[in-house]
């Protein structure tokens, strides 16, 4: 299903966008999803494309070492970097696989971080029934990207690659997606500071 998204992201794994380390406004911009999550400690969360793994050794210190984070993603190149950026911390597993192919029946998750990657899914009401079922009962989604829609829709767009045709839904079909599966959005913000959805298992 995925193979040249993985062909793709592989040739990538040393990109500016991809490796390089969080700056000041990306950082800021972190602190809105921080700020609206809360103390995540001793929280299982799930990172489904976790690339190599910038945000995922952010997540690690935010649980703890009673926490878990469990981050995937479908480039083996992406995978690796990753396991190595996070040191082999006791408090991340990382996997190469994509979502549709993980057990998810093996976890349950009190926050699923989508972090720009929901766009990349290819059957996206699929997939959230897969995180829909592996999150608690009162656990949250958010959907988390450091650009806005347009800029997203723009960028893949333009790409000419395995990525043109990924696109970000707009808000009445992100509505009808996640009601579909039995996810209650609270909000979603779409500005300066980038797009950020949060729903919640009813």
């Amino acid at each position: 299903m995925y193979e040249k998204k993985i062909k793709y992201f592989d040739v990538n794994v040393d990109s500016r966008w991809s490796a390089m380390p969080y700056g000041r406004e990306e950082m800021i911009k972190l602190d809105r999803l921080f700020g609206h999550l809360g103390s995540l400690k001793g929280q299982k969360l799930l990172e489904p494309g976790c690339g190599t793994g910038r945000l995922t050794e952010i997540l690690a210190d935010h649980v703890g070492a009673d926490g878990l984070v469990v981050a995937l993603d479908i480039s083996p190149k992406m995978a690796e970097a990753a396991l190595a950026r996070t040191g082999m911390s006791p408090n991340v597993k990382l996997y190469t696989a994509a979502l549709e192919d993980f057990p998810v029946d093996n976890y349950m998750f009190d926050n699923i971080i989508c972090h720009q990657v929901f766009p990349h899914f290819e059957d996206k009401q699929k997939a959230l029934s897969l995180l829909y079922k592996c999150l608690k009962k009162g656990g949250r989604i958010a959907v988390f990207h450091f650009i806005n829609i347009s800029q997203i829709n723009d960028i893949h767009r333009k790409a000419g690659t395995a990525v043109e045709q990924d696109s970000m839904p707009e808000e009445s079909e992100m509505r009808k997606l996640f009601a579909g599966t039995g996810l209650d959005i609270k909000f979603i913000l779409n500005d300066d500071l980038g797009y950020f959805l949060s729903a919640e298992k009813i």
